[in-house]
């Protein structure tokens, strides 16, 4: 299996992609051929045990865990269209203008005033998530039980970025430049200043990966960030991100999982910095009082001047929008929740809370792709995949592809035995 390509017209290919397919139903065999890096996993216990992992149902994660990044990739390509558009009446104006009012998802033609990708393409943000899960899939980590090691990604991801013809966001070109062009490797390469939104979109697959092993999530997210963001508060902001994901994933509910990061992430051995406490403190706060989103974003009575969080790409403004709009689209109160309380599935239909969540959150433009990807990760994981609408992911043009990566990745989880993936 060889590297996804944007190819003409931003169609996204994947070579060998049928023998890959073919790979998956071979690894049901148990012959002496079976790949050793790729165990079959059967079962609903945890492959990993009860050895401090809290005991978590793997099929219940590993359910999740797709739910995560499959609704995070939909999201964003949901999203697409309206991206990047920083007055709320002309996004009023577009969407009844095409009579797309009731469904602002996907919208046609796509409208971002910054690129012009086609209908169904990820947006630059999406563009980044996607590396970080090939890195795992079939890149170099691969060949290490899907695992992220920093300075292999960092020049996975800025060989990337050369190769990219879409928009690329600030940091993006920055670590390429820095890197191909500066001879600086990982983690010099990031970009020592910014701490905008590309930090948290990147940590959705590495979540999906190492859920359940706190230490090596950490780990992760740090390499990964600060292979475009070399700095502490970005690396904070994306650990926030990452904790509540994983805590949802693992089956928390939404709502549980803010609290208790809020809470101060008790047990995660991670100690979250006062800024990062006093923003998600603020969401749930706000969560419980029942505050519009949109008062947040925006000046009281402005459809375009910035409110006290701003509905850009900055943070932490930009993460507490996301965790806010999953907290109002979620349907559950509850933590641990079962299949039975997953009342925002849906069976794939239209109007599931990960679709309300999706739309309400589009159609507060500005950087609502970046927003999207988390909201869209967090509400994925805690409804599943029948929360999904199919029809939006037949207009997704990744998530055939994506979801094969995908499948992949959660047979990587069970990568050396039962004490967990060997160290890389």
């Amino acid at each position: 299996m060889r590297l996804l390509n944007r190819g003409f017209g931003r169609d996204y290919h994947v070579i060998e992609l049928r023998k890959y397919r073919q790979d998956f139903m071979l690894r049901q065999d148990t012959s002496s051929t079976h790949d050793p890096r790729l165990p079959l996993i059967t079962g609903s216990k945890s492959v990993f045990g009860d050895d401090g992992d809290g005991g978590h149902d793997e099929e219940l994660v590993r359910r999740r865990a797709i739910g995560a990044v499959l609704g995070a990739l939909v999201a964003d390509a949901a999203t697409m269209g309206l991206h990047w558009i920083y007055d709320l009446e002309k996004i009023r104006e577009l969407v009844s203008e095409q009579g797309r009012s009731e469904e602002p998802a996907f919208f046609q033609p796509p409208s971002c005033p910054y690129y012009q990708y086609e209908s169904g393409s990820l947006s630059p943000y999406g563009d980044e998530l996607l590396p970080v899960l090939q890195y795992m899939t079939i890149g170099p980590g691969s060949h290490r039980d899907g695992t992220l090691d920093g300075p292999g990604f960092a020049q996975y991801l800025a060989e990337y970025y050369a190769n990219y013809t879409g928009r690329l966001n600030k940091s993006s070109r920055a670590m390429m430049e820095a890197l191909l062009q500066g001879g600086h490797g990982w983690p010099e390469c990031g970009d020592p200043r910014d701490t905008q939104a590309n930090n948290f979109v990147k940590v959705v697959p590495l979540v999906a990966r190492y859920a359940g092993q706190p230490g090596r999530l950490v780990g992760a997210v740090d390499a990964a960030v600060r292979a475009q963001q070399n700095n502490d508060e970005a690396v904070m902001y994306a650990l926030v991100a990452a904790l509540v994901l994983e805590r949802v994933v693992l089956g928390s509910s939404i709502s549980d999982a803010t609290q208790w990061a809020a809470d101060g992430a008790p047990g995660s051995g991670v100690a979250l910095s006062r800024s990062a406490l006093e923003a998600l403190r603020a969401v749930v706060r706000h969560h419980h009082s029942g505050t519009a989103l949109r008062d947040l974003l925006y000046a009281p009575g402005s459809s375009s001047q910035a409110g006290s969080w701003g509905p850009s790409c900055a943070n932490p403004g930009a993460l507490q929008g996301a965790l806010l709009g999953a907290l109002q689209a979620s349907p559950l109160v509850r933590s641990r929740s079962s299949d039975s309380l997953m009342s925002g599935g849906g069976g794939g239909g239209d109007d599931t809370a990960f679709a309300r969540g999706v739309r309400a959150n589009l159609l507060l433009g500005g950087d609502n792709c970046s927003r999207g990807i988390l909201l869209g990760a967090l509400l994925g994981a805690e409804a599943g995949l029948g929360a999904i609408p199919f029809s939006w992911r037949a207009q997704t043009r990744v998530y055939d592809t994506s979801e094969v990566l995908v499948e992949h990745l959660m047979e990587l989880r069970g990568a050396g035995g039962p004490g967990g993936p060997r160290q890389s």
